[in-house]
């Protein structure tokens, strides 16, 4: 753990900090105390800074070293120590919130985001704008990640649609340069005011921050505050429960033009088909430390997805591979289309094909969040059993928590409670001493299976012992666990804890 603040300590630092030409000197400081590991010291640098200047970059910077660099729990205790300063309550309780909830504080992660969220909703409602409802989405990288555009607005405006949110009017500023496929973004058009280009772009980002709605913790009407995750559940069970269609569409034009184009590569325009999209480093690139782990975990083996196109093919359907070109080639295969590598791809194809395949076969990455946007139905496998952003229509595989020093497989009530309940970073498992093990083929195949025999017409019953666990622990899923998956498994998963 990491040593108390120390008055006399922070005193000299801001001392070092002023002959070295005040708060600009933090940012160096931070990143050598990342590199020596010591979370005590970066903390001492950021109270030191408190008072010379600008605190925003240096708080930025921290947080983003601390989740960098630091176990969750030194990262946490770090956090702590930061939380009274301000004028970052916002920053700070956010971060906070999200580390708590990957240690599993249930109450202590609604407190953080919850105070956040007022100290953000009490610094907006002193402009003269704010008795209107307008609210403005800082689009950051919000834009630039399909699947953080498609979780974040995607429970924003399901919740909004229901009116369990206040009646905001919504703008999202979004540079077109910066936009990840503005197809995609241009749908929720019917939920939030996009401003692109012109005057007025300028003006609403410079409003921003005064106005700010943050979609890391959405207020409802009710008083409560959700995390990002239970958001998106809450907001999908109610919708489903509501018999709702699903929250985006492309009219039947869009599509009709889209797989005409799409028969150039040997998708006829009366083919049923699976869309697959997985996800491996060509995704990300290079990494290293713990930042490689974290971005790893979330990769799979194509080759393990095979027999599960070969189960489609036979079905008499074809698949069609999503993805960027950087992406592992699929080896040829009949009925398979490798579609992340051909001439035709693009942001409005990518919709097309999500929106017309009969399921998708994905995992924790972009498209599959936007297939539960579109109402594709989707098998997401390798997913993570304390996080799952889908739909009441999905099957989940999650993948299986081993203990590398005894080599047992945690229960399914300990993959989903503390500490790995909101876990979704490879290096906190690693923290705990745990090997994430991948789906089989034989998984994902069968999953497959299921899902075609479900929408086949072949009723598939929640398993009672599953629903148990979800009631006991307090865990909201849209979707049921594989049936098929959970026979392979049961002793393992539903043993007593």
């Amino acid at each position: 753990m990491i040593e108390a603040s120390d008055p006399a300590r922070v005193a000299a630092v801001r001392e070092a900090m002023i002959e070295a030409g005040g708060i600009a000197a933090a940012i160096p400081l931070l990143q050598e105390c990342a590199i020596k590991g010591n979370a005590g010291a970066l903390a001492t640098v950021v109270e030191a800074a408190s008072g010379l200047g600008d605190l925003g970059p240096v708080v930025r910077e921290a947080l983003y070293l601390l989740h960098q660099v630091f176990p969750v729990p030194v990262a946490l205790e770090a956090v702590r120590r930061l939380a009274p300063l301000t004028p970052q309550t916002e920053a700070v309780q956010n971060d906070l919130g999200f580390l708590l909830n990957t240690a599993g504080d249930r109450d202590g992660t609604s407190r953080a985001f919850a105070t956040a969220a007022r100290a953000l909703e009490a610094r907006v409602a002193t402009h003269p704008l704010a008795a209107s409802g307008l609210r403005i989405i800082h689009p950051n990288w919000l834009i630039g990640s399909l699947g953080e555009l498609a979780i974040r607005l995607g429970a924003l405006a399901k919740l909004k649609a229901l009116g369990l949110t206040p009646p905001w009017q919504v703008v999202l500023p979004a540079p077109q340069d910066k936009i990840v496929n503005e197809p995609f973004l241009d749908l929720f058009a019917p939920y939030v005011t996009i401003v692109k280009d012109g005057d007025m772009l300028a003006k609403f980002q410079a409003l921003a921050p005064d106005l700010a709605l943050d979609t890391t913790t959405i207020p409802l009407r009710d008083g409560r505050f959700l995390y990002l995750q239970e958001a998106w559940r809450e907001a999908e069970i109610h919708w489903s429960a509501a018999g709702r269609s699903p929250l985006l569409s492309l009219s039947a034009d869009r599509i009709a033009a889209g797989r005409a184009l799409l028969t150039a590569i040997g998708l006829a325009e009366d083919d049923w088909f699976v869309a697959l999209h997985v996800r491996d480093p060509g995704f990300h690139g290079a990494a290293d430390g713990r930042r490689r782990q974290d971005m790893a975990m979330r990769d799979s083996d194509l080759l393990t997805y095979l027999p599960a196109l070969e189960r489609v093919v036979s079905r008499g359907g074809k698949v069609v591979r999503l993805g960027a070109p950087a992406a592992v080639p699929l080896p040829a295969m009949p009925g398979v289309i490798d579609y992340a590598h051909s001439s035709v791809r693009s942001a409005e194809l990518d919709l097309v094909l999500i929106a017309s395949a009969r399921m998708m076969i994905g995992t924790m990455s972009g498209p599959a969040h936007v297939a539960s946007c579109l109402g594709t139905p989707t098998v997401h496998a390798n997913a993570f059993a304390g996080t799952l952003h889908g739909m009441a229509a999905d099957i989940w595989l999650p993948k299986l928590y081993r203990e590398q020093a005894s080599g047992r497989i945690l229960t399914l009530e300990e993959s989903i409670s503390p500490p790995f309940r909101g876990e979704m970073r490879g290096s906190g498992f690693a923290d705990h001493g745990i090997e994430l093990v991948d789906n089989s083929a034989e998984d994902i195949a069968a999953a497959t299976d299921e899902m075609l025999d479900r929408l086949d017409g072949r009723a598939l019953v929640a398993d009672p012992a599953v629903e148990e666990i979800y009631r006991r622990t307090g865990t909201l899923y849209p979707g049921p666990i594989s049936a098929s998956f959970l026979a392979r498994h049961r002793a393992t998963l539903l043993a007593p804890r």
